[in-house]
């Protein structure tokens, strides 16, 4: 989603320039999820070796470094490829979200109801603001604070769901933060934006 918003925003520009932070970002927020994921379920081996092999064997990461050296070459895919990998990319948010809506449950919804909230409130309110006045303390302004606030701000990706699914979480939870950070998404990145602007930062 914030590849989409960063597009929708400056064109051709958040294209190139948010295809490249989400490939850091990708990398780096699944190593995290990973660490996290098996150091607090229960059952799972959290020594070194274990944590390595999960991050190494993680679909994401795989797919980032196995198209580096395509970017880093500038070699071109085949026409039937990306055909292929767009019909792919057309089923899988759809499959994902009509999976995640079959595991929403107002019970679980209501028992979990201050740990969803929470963690919401701290991937759609906390997380922005701290993360993009660092980076502008850091120097970052203009269409570059504008895309990293995007990312920042973005909601809960569906592809967690998945992750927490497999490693035996709790989908029930993961669910209903999916559903609410969207659901704030709309309200938070257009306040967001609204306030960089009026700060004069994007």
């Amino acid at each position: 989603m914030g590849l989409a918003l960063a597009a929708g925003m400056y064109g051709n520009y958040g294209l190139s320039a948010g295809s490249l932070l989400l490939g850091v970002v990708i990398v780096m927020y699944n190593a995290f999820s990973v660490v996290v994921l098996a150091f607090y379920q229960p059952g799972q081996s959290t020594d070194w070796r274990s944590l390595l092999k999960h991050v190494a064997t993680n679909p994401l990461i795989i797919s980032v470094f196995a198209a580096l050296p395509f970017t880093a070459l500038s070699i071109p895919l085949p026409s039937w490829v990306i055909t292929s990998g767009d019909y792919f990319a057309s089923l899988t948010l759809p499959l994902a979200l009509i999976c995640i809506g079959a595991t929403l449950s107002v019970s679980s919804m209501r028992d979990s109801s201050q740990v969803a909230l929470g963690a919401s409130l701290m991937k759609m309110v906390t997380l922005p603001i701290l993360s993009t006045f660092a980076a502008w303390m850091m120097g970052f302004s203009g269409e570059q604070l504008g895309l990293l606030f995007l990312f920042f701000a973005s909601p809960t990706a569906a592809a967690s769901f998945v992750m927490v699914k497999a490693i035996g979480g709790n989908v029930s939870l993961a669910a209903n933060i999916i559903a609410i950070t969207t659901l704030m998404a709309s309200i938070t990145v257009t306040l967001g934006i609204f306030a960089l602007r009026l700060l004069g930062w994007i």
